[in-house]
């Protein structure tokens, strides 16, 4: 299925006159300047958009710009930005809004972001998981508070997949001294005690309870979960016994959840339940449908929702066995936990309202990661989200208490934001789910290894690198180790950070996390071997700038690597793109289409002129939720896709390339293709992980993703780990890589050689 997590991080680097620092008579607006020219002090850094004046508005005045992408420029990206002056707004609380309106597919997006005097990122916030989508005119609003070493101030709108964009009634307001950040914990880093971790655990299981499953108008009206938790852990950690544990829980979770029922001792030391309130007329319960795990007001997925049901109260006779679930949290405590709360007219009973501290964020303190407590929810939270709604625990082998343990252990001990960041991915990798991911825009990209490099097979090798390094290294050399570590060993030390269903994709993902996460010293000592077995050793400098792969030269769109064979590549290709190669994939004996990578529109556009009668996808299906611990889960089946023919139909031989780099939408077009026998798939098999991400946010500004619902193969088997395996299997090889060869390329034009008859084209 096609993955909603295409939304671009925005980072240019600028430099710009100084007159556009002026905060004197400071206009956001756009009523200066002439229709259909760009407004004055803002620029467009992306190559081929264009903003200009418009008489379109917002009832924000008398114009407004837009932000399109005219002519024949295929850029999915665009972006309209100024800057200003951070210096009046540091350690200031500042809103900026606008009003947009979006027409087409994609969306858009305002952005802001704080660039500090000591050249890295500071306070950055780019509407990620609150996109704008077409439709009427919309509010957009950012809240930040401005570091105070800030010194430029960069804000922008952008569009993703092509949209147009219409903006109006631009204003930054400054708010005033605003919240503080979180100071760091005293002794912070320190280990957890053997009591404390057992205490955290408990803490954390009960947080996953009440947070999703406990209905109390007071539990649904939290929406400072992040703090409550961080209070949570605060409380929790210090309790000495289970006594005094069932004391604090009980302490911090009653002004919430005031029928929550906490004992020490195991499930079957229960006290007697309460009886039903006679006043009762009606029940509540959540009901989640994968689940919705971002606060209400930014939530944009229709595909993953929560709310709240409301049942009649059945007769006594007929008692709801399932309005009470007992649970043991560990450390010798248990709880009752009410699944349906009874209610009357006025609410669920008893009554009561959300404590005002917990029902907004606003003017609390902004949470960092360099507070132990604030790392130690952050594993709670997100620990939480995934024991009780991933889809995939039955397929996968993993043990998802343990990894609550040692994750919170880790923690607790993170000496900064960055290690933090390899802890919370660690707990991911856990899942095996390839889109399963953690990143923090606001910290600075660090170095790379002055290499591109791309396994073939067991073998590293190097398809590209910086000027630096100069003609020493060659394309083709394979690393056999770095700073004295066998590749093999840097290869284990960054998967424990991959979240990966297969091993394609892990070691697909493995390159960049090479490149960028493996500590190395600087210089860094590399040792090489040639294709034909010289050894060398170099000690290049850590760049800034990635190298890029340079090794692999794809064909041209409708070229012909064979007579009588056309090529397309199918990576990021749109359906415009597939028409104005049409009229030679039509006249071709043989097409190659390249899927070794994310494909665009065309990808779906291409199977209907494929087929001779109607197709569909894989299953899509979402579980719904009544209950924690996935127990008695219900799958909602989402709509299909439904292909229909189309004319040209293709009537060549078909081969599709593809590898461990093939994740989502790429499988969802293979599937089509493994199913209905659509063409041979040569190379090697696919990431094994579909369905649409379901990203959240955790204390920090560290953005979790992962994949919220099961996708099964057209026969109803399992597709998670398994994938899309070739009919005809092929790996690149070193010696091949040298020769400026692509093997895969070759492989396939080889299969439809044969079935062509003499490589002349023939039937």
């Amino acid at each position: 299925m096609k993955s909603n997590s295409n939304l671009s991080l925005l980072l240019i680097g600028v430099t710009c006159a100084s007159a556009l620092f002026a905060q004197d008579n400071l206009d956001l607006g756009f009523e200066n300047g002439s229709l259909e020219m760009t407004p004055q002090d803002w620029f467009v850094p992306t190559e081929g958009w264009t903003a200009e004046l418009t008489d379109e508005k917002a009832n924000e005045g008398s114009r407004s710009v837009k932000l399109s992408l005219p002519g024949e420029s295929r850029a999915s990206f665009g972006n309209l930005m100024r800057t200003l002056d951070a210096t009046p707004y540091r350690g200031r609380r500042t809103v900026l809004r606008a009003k947009m309106l979006v027409q087409g597919a994609g969306g858009g997006q305002m952005w802001l972001r704080v660039d500090r005097m000591n050249g890295e990122m500071g306070t950055f916030d780019n509407m990620e998981l609150r996109p704008i989508l077409a439709g009427d005119w919309k509010e957009a609003v950012i809240g930040a508070e401005i570091d105070d070493d800030g010194e430029f101030l960069n804000i922008g709108f952008m569009s993703n997949g092509g949209a147009t964009v219409f903006i109006d009634g631009v204003s930054l307001v400054d708010m005033g001294g605003g919240p503080k950040v979180m100071p760091q914990s005293p002794s912070d880093p320190r280990p957890l005690s053997p009591r404390g971790l057992e205490n955290l655990t408990a803490a954390a299981r009960l947080l996953s309870y009440v947070r999703f499953f406990h209905p109390s108008d007071q539990a649904v009206g939290v929406t400072a979960w992040d703090h409550f938790a961080v209070h949570l852990m605060e409380r929790a950690e210090p309790a000495t016994y289970a006594d005094d544990l069932v004391k604090r829980l009980d302490e911090v979770f009653r002004p919430i959840a005031p029928t929550l029922q906490l004992w020490a001792g195991a499930p079957e030391h229960a006290p007697p339940g309460p009886e039903p309130p006679e006043t009762a007329t009606d029940v509540k319960s959540w009901k989640h449908i994968g689940v919705s795990a971002l606060p209400s007001t930014i939530r944009q997925m229709e595909t993953y929702r929560s709310g709240i049901e409301i049942l009649s109260v059945p007769p006594k006779k007929d008692s709801d066995p399932k309005i009470y679930v007992v649970k043991s949290l560990g450390s010798g405590v248990s709880c009752r936990l009410p699944v349906k709360c009874y209610a009357d007219d006025k609410g669920t009973i008893p009554h009561g309202k959300t404590p005002d501290e917990w029902e907004k964020t606003e003017g609390r303190p902004s949470l960092t990661a360099l507070n132990r407590s604030t790392r130690l929810a952050g594993v709670a939270l997100g620990w939480g989200v995934m024991q009780h709604f991933y889809p995939y625990f039955e397929v996968v082998n993993t043990d998802w208490k343990e990894a609550l343990v040692v994750t919170l252990t880790k923690a607790a001990e993170d000496r900064d934001k960055i290690a933090y960041l390899d802890t919370l991915r660690e707990m991911l990798a856990k899942l095996h789910d390839g889109h399963a991911d953690v990143s923090n825009r606001s910290l600075a990209t660090p170095s790379f290894l002055p290499l591109a490099l791309e396994w073939a097979g067991n073998d590293l090798v190097v398809v590209g690198s910086d000027s630096s390094v100069g003609d020493a290294v060659r394309i083709g050399d394979v690393v056999e180790a770095m700073d004295g570590r066998s590749a093999q060993d840097c290869y284990d030390q960054v998967s424990k950070w991959i979240s990966a269903a297969t091993d394609g994709w892990r070691r697909w993902k493995s390159i960049q996390r090479l490149m960028i996460n493996l500590p190395t010293e600087d210089p860094v000592r590399i040792t090489l071997r040639r294709p034909e077995g010289l050894g060398y050793s170099i000690m290049p400098h850590r760049v800034k700038e990635m190298p890029v792969n340079v090794a692999l030269q794809r064909p041209a769109n409708g070229s012909e690597p064979a007579r009588g064979i056309a090529y397309f590549n199918l990576d990021g290709a749109t359906t415009d793109e597939l028409n104005r190669s049409m009229t030679k994939l039509e006249a071709a004996c043989g097409i190659i289409f390249d899927l070794r990578g994310y494909p665009s529109d065309g990808a779906v556009e291409l199977m209907s002129h494929l087929i001779d009668s109607p197709a569909a996808s894989a299953r899509w299906i979402v579980p719904i939720s009544r209950l924690p611990d996935r127990e008695e889960v219900e799958w909602l089946d989402l709509e299909r896709w439904s292909l229909q023919p189309q004319s040209p139909r293709l009537k060549g031989r078909i081969a599709f390339l593809t590898d461990g780099r093939a994740i989502s939408y790429a499988e969802s077009i293979l599937g089509i293709v493994e199913h209905y026998k659509l063409g041979d798939i040569v190379g090697s098999t696919t990431a094994g992980t579909n369905g649409n991400v379901n990203p959240f946010t955790l204390p920090g500004g560290y953005i979790v993703s992962w994949t919220g619902m099961k996708v099964l193969k057209h026969d109803g088997s399992q597709h998670h780990g398994v994938g899309i395996a070739p009919t005809v299997p092929v790996v690149p090889t070193p010696a091949g890589i040298a020769a400026g060869r692509d093997e895969v390329l070759e492989k396939a034009v080889e299969v439809l050689q044969a079935k062509l008859g003499s490589g002349r084209g023939e039937e």
